[in-house]
């Protein structure tokens, strides 16, 4: 009887842990709020610090643009009109919001960056 009750609970915890472990990977912080510190036309990156408390970017944290799949946005908060930026149209000083993956060492991968700074 034990061996019978014994071996679904195995299988739960194990289909339990696999969705966990998969899940953990898959980790996005969408809108996360920054003010670009620096610009690195080199690398494509910006250098930036949080605007909220206990941000996942934390004091100053590293976003990485290079992926040719990151897309720039605006939005015009009187008209609602979305345009498509470019990296160059970014200058310190900026806020931002961001979506990365993860943040290891400072350093964040990115997909999307829409301009928060209402100056277009």
């Amino acid at each position: 009887m034990k061996r019978i009750l014994l071996f679904p609970v195995a299988m739960g915890l194990m289909i339990i842990g696999l969705i966990w472990w998969s899940n953990k990977e898959e980790i996005m912080h969408i809108g996360v709020n920054a003010e670009i510190l620096e610009i690195n036309k080199e690398l494509k990156g910006f250098v930036v610090k949080s605007l909220d408390e206990d941000s996942v970017l934390g004091e100053k944290c590293y976003i990485s643009c290079e992926n040719p799949e990151v897309y720039f946005i605006y939005v015009d908060y009187d008209t609602r009109e979305v345009q498509n930026l470019t990296y160059d149209d970014f200058v310190v000083g900026d806020e931002i919001t961001v979506d990365v993956k993860s943040v290891e060492k400072k350093y964040a991968l990115t997909y999307r960056v829409q301009l928060l700074t209402q100056r277009l």
